[in-house]
């Protein structure tokens, strides 16, 4: 199954006490943080006391790498709901087959959805995070343009100091990555001038922001903003910046692998998440954001007119293709760390 981050059990979600109806277990497999997905899990336990959910986390890359090997081998664990914020990794499963078509009682927006059995459920832009301690009297970039001519124009200021995803780790920062690349040019200067800025690499949002808050990077680039919104507004050190070239906007998405034990179950929860009554869970205040952020305008207060969703397509596929990552990493690897060919 690879290295598990956490493992949450939720052991009877909110059941109903001294209750006698047969309980079902429902095994879901997230790269969504437990603590991200308590208010839904919460929520939907409470609507269907007869489910018991226990709540696997992973990383993106290991949650792929997982749910191929319990297509691969029967004797494995195997999971009845799988959650990923990598929208490419999960087209890749369905497209292998791996879905069970379900029905389901809410359609969401063309852009997160796909064939009746990958269905997105959050909306979520990607961000820069910076220190604002740091960047007092000093103006924030507006581009990718911009942010890559103030990094190689103050490298004293920058050296060392810029954060972001080790796409090598990171599916969700391997999926950003190649989305830039298709959005234009400006993705490869910027990835040489942070290669000259010698910045660092992290596997996820929450050490990048981290690193920012305690002054060891000025700013973070291709955070996943709904997390990064949440620390924000608890911490004054830190404040969340969106370019106005475009922002990346990704759907958190799940699917019921054809080999559920638990059908039924599994579909009532991926049901319930793209329901009004999960999307309004969301909206109350959950870490996430619900499918209606993209039409919503900007997050965190700052306006934002240059929304740019990624579509739930095939074409996600194209940089998984074993040859064109390949190359894909060597060339950023090539860009970020000075790497000789």
């Amino acid at each position: 199954m690879g290295r598990l981050l956490v493992l949450a059990v939720l052991a009877a979600v909110i059941g109903l006490a001294g209750c006698r109806e047969e309980r079902r277990i429902l095994k879901i497999w997230s790269a969504t943080d437990a603590v991200a997905m308590q208010d839904l899990l919460d929520d939907f336990g409470r609507r269907n006391p007869d489910i018991t959910i226990q709540y696997t986390e992973f990383n993106t890359s290991e949650l792929h790498a997982a749910v191929l090997a319990a297509e691969a081998r029967s004797d494995v664990p195997r999971p009845d709901v799988v959650i990923s914020s990598a929208m490419d990794l999960q087209v890749d499963l369905v497209n292998h087959g791996l879905a069970e078509p379900i029905d389901v009682s809410t359609k969401g927006p063309d852009w997160a959805n796909w064939r009746g059995e990958l269905f997105g459920f959050t909306a979520e832009p990607v961000a820069v995070v910076y220190n604002v301690a740091a960047f007092e009297g000093r103006a924030l970039p507006q581009s990718r343009s911009e942010l890559a001519s103030m990094i190689r124009d103050d490298p004293a200021f920058f050296d060392g100091r810029v954060a972001t995803y080790d796409i090598t780790r990171s599916g969700v920062g391997y999926m950003f990555a190649t989305q830039d690349a298709v959005r234009g040019y400006q993705s490869t200067r910027l990835v040489e001038t942070l290669g000259r800025a010698r910045s660092q690499t992290f596997c996820c949002t929450g050490e990048m922001i981290a690193a920012v808050a305690s002054g060891q990077a000025r700013l973070a680039y291709n955070v996943i903003g709904s997390y990064a919104q949440a620390l924000v507004q608890d911490d004054p050190r830190l404040a969340l910046h969106f370019l106005s070239d475009y922002t990346l906007v990704f759907a958190r998405s799940a699917f019921v692998p054809h080999w559920t034990g638990a059908p039924q179950a599994a579909t009532r929860f991926v049901d319930y998440l793209i329901s009004p009554a999960g999307q309004g869970k969301i909206a109350e205040g959950s870490q996430l954001l619900p499918l209606s952020a993209v039409s919503g305008g900007g997050a965190a207060g700052e306006p934002n007119t240059s929304l740019s969703p990624i579509r739930m397509s095939p074409g996600l596929l194209t940089f998984l293709d074993k040859l064109k990552k390949e190359r894909f990493l060597r060339d950023w690897r090539r860009s970020l760390f000075r790497e000789v060919p």
